[in-house]
């Protein structure tokens, strides 16, 4: 009754989620109380409801992925325009609001019940190959190294990961100031901690 998983992202020392998952023995004192600890630790979080395979952040991400690989496999995208349509159209929004926030305002004035019935009959026309997976052949692999290879221009992962780190520190303290976000998780723990002292 005392086992549980607590999933966390990477890098670990910027990113606060933490995936919290019981199983069905789990007793709920013992949730409560790991999700005080992480929280304590400045973390965020999410308690998820049942064990599945991937969780939940691992199974959007894994999503997009595949999407990903058939756009490049198609010759539809490099690997630069998929990271650039990501970088330069939802991944800020995201980032601030996620993804069932950003769609309630693009129903306008009647929120998410309009949106859904004015595009939710497109999630039935075939645009995307979500229950496909690309089969990763050796002319993938390459297609995809080569592209990657190009976009890096010569970085190495460490000046990739400085980069990373310090973007992310700069839109974390961006979203401090509107508390929104990771903003506001990092404004709760800092509270927290200045009641401590």
């Amino acid at each position: 009754d005392r086992l549980l998983v607590c999933h966390p992202f990477n890098p670990v020392y910027l990113l606060p989620l933490v995936e919290v998952v019981p199983s069905e023995r789990t007793s709920p004192v013992v949730v409560d109380q790991a999700m005080a600890v992480l929280e304590a630790l400045g973390m965020k979080p999410v308690r998820i409801r049942r064990e599945i395979d991937a969780h939940v952040a691992d199974r959007l991400l894994e999503a997009m992925w595949r999407e990903a690989l058939w756009l490049v496999r198609d010759g539809i995208a490099t690997t630069e325009e998929i990271d650039t349509v990501i970088r330069c159209g939802f991944g800020p929004r995201w980032a601030q609001m996620g993804l069932f926030e950003t769609y309630r305002i693009a129903g306008g004035e009647a929120g998410m019940r309009h949106f859904l019935a004015q595009f939710g009959p497109a999630l039935k026309w075939p645009w995307s190959r979500l229950t496909d997976v690309p089969e990763l052949t050796d002319e993938l692999i390459e297609k995809i190294a080569q592209q990657s290879d190009e976009q890096a221009q010569g970085a190495s992962i460490r000046e990739l990961e400085r980069r990373r780190d310090d973007n992310l520190v700069a839109m974390f303290r961006a979203l401090k100031a509107k508390d929104q976000g990771v903003g506001a998780v990092l404004n709760s723990a800092e509270a927290r901690l200045r009641g401590l002292n």
